[in-house]
């Protein structure tokens, strides 16, 4: 529900609505919008069709389900400028791209520039996935901080 409601916002935001012009296109009220993004509800499969529509992704990028070209509209504020460039980049490592784009967990695990820059020098021998690269990073704490 995290990544929902996190791209959910982004998205929106993109648009430059507030939640009740959202609300009145995808025909909920604003606490609906407010709670969806705050990960406390979702929508119906006809308001999440509408939601994309209005906000000009797909339902599978809403959803989490499809890192494509609309992640590159999943920019927030708060990222690091190597954060940002990670989930615009097609050709980062999947795993290491889900974690960029995982705001809330970044924002828990305060993630520097330059363990971003670390994490994403790391040529491992197969894919890991987002989990792999929060304890990648864990790793790299270790060693750097002991």
């Amino acid at each position: 529900m995290e990544i929902v409601s996190s791209r959910f916002r982004a998205a929106r935001k993109a648009k430059r609505l507030n939640q009740m012009e959202l609300a009145e296109r995808i025909g909920v009220d604003q606490a609906r919008v407010s709670r969806v993004e705050r990960g406390e509800r979702g929508l119906t499969r006809s308001q999440l069709l509408q939601a994309s529509k209005v906000l000009d992704v797909t339902v599978e990028y809403l959803m989490g389900l499809d890192l494509g070209d609309n992640v590159a509209e999943y920019t927030v504020q708060e990222t690091n400028s190597k954060q940002a460039e990670l989930v615009a980049d097609q050709m980062a490592p999947t795993g290491l791209r889900e974690l960029a784009i995982d705001q809330q967990l970044t924002r828990h695990l305060q993630i520097t520039t330059e363990e971003w820059h670390a994490l994403s020098s790391i040529v491992l021998p197969g894919e890991a996935s987002r989990d792999g690269y929060v304890q990648l990073l864990f790793t790299i704490r270790a060693i750097c901080y002991a």
